[in-house]
């Protein structure tokens, strides 16, 4: 009785806490009332776990006004025109693309990725990065220490010793959630990858579990690479904690490209609200005939959830893709359980082939195609810090919407059986693991 009572006010203590922590996202207080019911003695836990990311966010939330008196001219949102686009799925063809441009680079290369890996392709990427900085050129990358946990950095003792600097975004254990999710590369102030892709060899399909990799990389070449550009200046100063010469890397290029590109960032260090997911909403509230979603993980909120209830109720022709299998068990179950509240209201769901893992990050609504490094989960739309490509293009939406409709037919879709007829256990890990999902 005395052990019950202890945890109970353990679990009280904490949990009053945490339901008047000032930070907290209002979101995430129905998940924390069940969870401290539901399971107490992991109150505590949780209490840690967002003392930490209120640390993280106070840093974070000053890193805007750092960004503006570092870079005056930074902008979370820009339109820009002159651009053109080449759009990837296969990871041999987007490593073989990137490795041509870097062997013609002449004055900087800038890299930001969540995943670096000392692999195959790893060892590859850092002896092409070599070769450049033997030219001359200036190599530096932005990374989340966190994310490329398994880097050895023996393997980039050449690297360093040439120049090349591979710089820390966030320090691992400064907060867990918040992390630098915006993988892109700067060559020249020219070209611009933004891509779902990071460095390892599972992202050229060669991890036996999840089999072919499946995922979107946009290449720009154009005057939105400066917009890019700004923002790798922005993080990079801030991980730096000094200012670096911008102007050297503003180098004034000519384009003669006819794609109109917006890119947009978001992140709690740049807006108290998600940009991408405003803006996507918005998209979405004026679409008049189709909505394709592609993501690997489906963790939504509700304006999410709701905006999509009212396009079916309007009669938008509305289809979901997701994986088929897993590379994060209990992410991919919360996945599966939102996809189930979205067939139960009569949305299309197809669940990729199981031949492949699909990782790509693709939303189509009518003419406008947003393809980012943003996910359609939670962890993106409070957590994450992403870039995203709006592209106001008919033609090229039109290809993309091709591609969509093409790998729909290596898809099978969840039905209303399917879902009705889960056994009890499967119904259960679904609804543990979508009372989770905030965490995951």
């Amino acid at each position: 009785m005395v052990i019950i009572l202890t945890i109970y006010l353990i679990n009280f203590f904490f949990g009053l806490r945490l339901l008047l922590y000032k930070r907290i996202n209002s979101s995430l207080y129905y998940h924390l009332v069940l969870l401290t019911l539901l399971i107490p003695v992991l109150t505590p836990l949780f209490y840690i776990l967002n003392v930490l990311d209120d640390y993280t966010q106070r840093k974070l939330i000053k890193k805007r006004k750092i960004d503006l008196e570092n870079l005056p001219t930074l902008s979370n949102s820009k339109t820009t025109s002159r651009n053109d686009l080449q759009f990837f799925t296969n990871g041999k063809k987007f490593f073989d693309d990137m490795f041509m441009e870097l062997n013609e680079a002449k004055n900087y290369i800038h890299i930001s990725f969540f995943a670096l890996n000392t692999d195959e392709i790893g060892k590859e990427f850092f002896n092409q990065l070599t070769k450049c900085l033997q030219r001359g050129v200036e190599v530096i990358i932005l990374y989340d220490q966190l994310g490329s946990i398994k880097i050895k950095k023996k393997y980039l003792n050449e690297f360093r010793k040439h120049g090349g600097k591979l710089v820390p975004f966030l320090k691992i254990f400064t907060g867990i959630n918040y992390r630098n999710h915006r993988k892109v590369m700067v060559i020249d102030n020219k070209i611009a990858y933004l891509t779902g892709f990071n460095i390892g060899d599972k992202y050229l399909g060669k991890n036996q579990k999840l089999g072919i990799w499946v995922d979107s990389a946009l290449k720009i070449t154009g005057n939105a690479v400066e917009i890019i550009e700004k923002r790798f200046l922005a993080d990079l100063m801030y991980a730096l904690k000094r200012k670096v010469e911008v102007d050297k890397y503003l180098i004034k290029q000519e384009f003669l490209g006819s794609k109109i590109v917006e890119v947009i960032s978001s992140g709690v260090d740049i807006s108290d609200i998600d940009l991408i997911e405003n803006k996507v909403l918005e998209e979405l509230y004026q679409a008049n005939e189709r909505v394709y979603l592609q993501t690997p993980y489906l963790i939504l909120n509700d304006r999410f959830l709701n905006a999509l209830l009212y396009l079916k109720h309007k009669g938008i022709d509305i289809k979901v893709m997701i994986p088929s299998k897993n590379d994060h068990p209990l992410v991919y179950q919360a996945t599966l359980a939102y996809a189930s509240i979205l067939v139960s209201n009569d949305i299309e769901v197809y669940l990729f082939s199981n031949q492949a893992f699909l990782h790509s990050k693709v939303v189509i609504i009518d003419n406008h195609a947003l393809i980012s490094t943003h996910n359609l989960d939670i962890r993106s739309f409070i957590y994450s810090l992403e870039i995203g490509t709006l592209v106001l293009d008919k033609d090229f939406t039109d290809y993309l919407t091709k591609v969509f409709l093409k790998q729909v037919t290596y898809c099978k879709q969840l039905t209303k059986e399917m879902v009705q007829t889960y056994p009890v256990w499967t119904k259960l890990k679904l609804a543990i693991c979508k009372l989770f999902s905030h965490y995951l």
